[in-house]
């Protein structure tokens, strides 16, 4: 019995550590994510470890990097406009993709940053 309540603990682990894999990165891979995507007219949201989770297109306004008040980690908050309005979102470069050519990549595998996608880009589901 406790071996099985061992690997439901390592499991429950293994799931959170997928969530959020780029998120918090050290200042200069952040600025180096920052500058990269300001040369994206267009972004694509997607977790492809959440399950349902469907693309969603976005075109940035802005790119910041911001400090999280936790150890030496930083963020990539980017602004884009929806219907109209401005929004915000702190991204994950394992699950924020680029075009490139015919390929969906990732901006974390642009920056040679090791994570998991889980699954790949799904072909024409992006919604605006």
């Amino acid at each position: 019995m406790k071996t099985f309540a061992l690997l439901l603990l390592f499991v429950g682990f293994a799931t959170f550590a997928k969530a959020d894999q780029l998120a918090y990165l050290s200042k200069e891979d952040a600025e180096r994510a920052a500058e990269f995507i300001r040369t994206q007219k267009t972004l694509y949201l997607f977790c492809g470890c959440c399950d349902g989770d469907t693309p969603v297109k976005i075109s940035p306004v802005s790119v910041e990097v911001v400090y999280t008040n936790y150890e030496d980690y930083y963020e990539v908050i980017v602004t884009y406009k929806e219907n109209g309005q401005e929004k915000q979102a702190a991204l994950d470069l394992a699950y924020t993709w680029f075009k490139k050519k015919r390929d969906m990549l990732t901006v974390g595998s642009a920056m040679n940053l090791e994570h998991d996608i889980c699954n790949p880009f799904p072909k024409g589901k992006a919604r605006k």
